[in-house]
């Protein structure tokens, strides 16, 4: 059970663009386009899904519900994709863990 809980640190202006979605930080009003990133469409909705209320548990059971995910490889991949934007100061823990 992975009771963790994150939410995104900052401002960001996320677009579509074909099958992408770009993720801008916003600075100051105006987007940091020295660090922009680029996700896929699960990365996307994975992102959409970091809201502060949300725990692992509950973002594993929605891609996999979603997507057709095999429960063990959404997490690994979520596992690895919180780990980079963690790693980023894009997200940060909202709750160290919900009782």
């Amino acid at each position: 059970m992975d009771n963790r809980v994150f939410a995104h640190r900052g401002e960001f202006a996320l677009r579509q663009v074909g099958a992408e979605s770009i993720l801008v930080p916003v600075r100051n009003h105006v987007g940091d386009l020295d660090s922009v990133y680029v996700f896929t469409t699960v990365a996307a909705r994975i992102w959409s899904l970091i809201d502060g209320s949300r725990d692992v548990d509950s973002i594993v059971t929605t891609i996999c519900g979603e997507y057709d995910g095999e429960p063990d490889v959404v997490r690994a991949d979520l596992e690895e994709l919180l780990g980079s934007l963690e790693g980023a100061a894009l997200i940060g823990a909202a709750i160290e863990a919900r009782p």
